[in-house]
């Protein structure tokens, strides 16, 4: 009972922690766990974002752009989610982006 609650808690969290389609900035782009490095350079390149680094993880990365909606350039391009100032770890952000997708229905 209480893992379903954190887990719960959690999806929420990174519901509300997303950022909008018109944010910019740097930002942590999710990816499903699993896609090619390739496919995810190649849909940062289409979305106009600068790489600055790939983290831990090969499907999240750290992108920037000053170009305002970079967020809903990334989630056009493929991307779970893009997100700021996490208060967990990009780890745990992207397993929770991975289900919070699957749970908003957005990935078969």
């Amino acid at each position: 009972g209480i893992l379903l609650l954190w887990l719960g808690a959690m999806a929420v969290l990174m519901r509300h922690s997303a950022l909008p389609p018109e944010a910019s900035g740097t930002m942590l782009a999710v990816f499903e766990p699993g896609t090619p490095e390739d496919l995810i350079f190649a849909s940062l390149t289409r979305a106009e974002a600068r790489v600055l680094r790939r983290s831990g993880l090969g499907f999240v990365w750290v992108v920037s752009s000053d170009e305002p909606g970079l967020a809903g350039r990334l989630s056009a391009e493929g991307a779970l989610g893009a997100y700021r100032d996490l208060p967990i770890s990009p780890t745990i952000a992207g397993c929770f982006a991975f289900a919070d997708a699957k749970m908003a229905g957005l990935m078969p």
